[in-house]
């Protein structure tokens, strides 16, 4: 399908199987979830990822990636996930989430994480497109980022929380890396479609300081 080539980047940039490096350390690897982590992933010290929102969305996702499903349901994929974030055990973790599971997802973060609040969010910029970020963290503090675009808090925790490498487990087209890299900051990150990987490759090598 055209509309899954996500403008050919994946011709231009293909991804190694051993993962993607940049000349600043940053790793991003192709992986799905339910594999172990690759051993990069534990560098991170602060998480922000935005998972699938439900099983349809989940399904989507394998497919638009030519893989079979590996979860018969939403539940086991979100325990998968959580587990994951519990092994890279970041100081501080932001999860993007939709209405149908915010309050699993709230529960599942309040077992790792002492402080735990969420944010009213957007997303693709759209004030009807609706969704949920939640924060958990070690240390309480209180981000003012409530009504904010999801991109826009992105930005704003790449630029502002205090970390050394943050880490995502569903990079899609890589806006965590992006703007970790525009604010100086190391990233590592894993992804299911390589087409969508190499998006991230592309932008971050058509930056004016470049990348191997």
């Amino acid at each position: 399908m055209p509309n899954w080539d996500y403008g050919g980047a994946y011709l231009r940039y293909p991804i190694p199987e051993q993962g993607y490096k940049f000349p600043d350390g940053s790793m991003v690897k192709v992986h799905d979830i339910f594999d172990p982590l690759p051993k990069f992933m534990y560098q991170a010290d602060m998480m922000f990822t935005d998972p699938p929102w439900n099983l349809g969305n989940l399904n989507t996702f394998y497919s638009k990636a030519d893989e079979p499903l590996r979860s018969e349901t939403f539940e086991s994929f979100y325990h998968r996930l959580f587990e994951c974030i519990v092994d890279v055990d970041p100081k501080t973790c932001y999860v993007e989430v939709g209405k149908q599971h915010i309050a699993d997802f709230i529960i599942e973060m309040r077992r790792i994480y002492k402080h735990v609040t969420f944010y009213n969010s957007t997303y693709y910029h759209s004030k009807d497109k609706i969704c949920y970020v939640i924060r958990g963290s070690r240390k309480k503090s209180a981000p003012k980022l409530d009504y904010m675009d999801e991109e826009n808090i992105i930005q704003w925790v790449c630029a502002n929380e205090d970390y050394n490498i943050i880490g995502d487990l569903c990079m899609g087209r890589g806006l965590v890396g992006l703007h970790a890299y525009e604010n100086g900051k190391k990233f590592v990150g894993t992804e299911l479609n390589p087409k969508r990987l190499s998006v991230l490759i592309e932008r971050v090598n058509k930056n004016k300081k470049g990348a191997l």
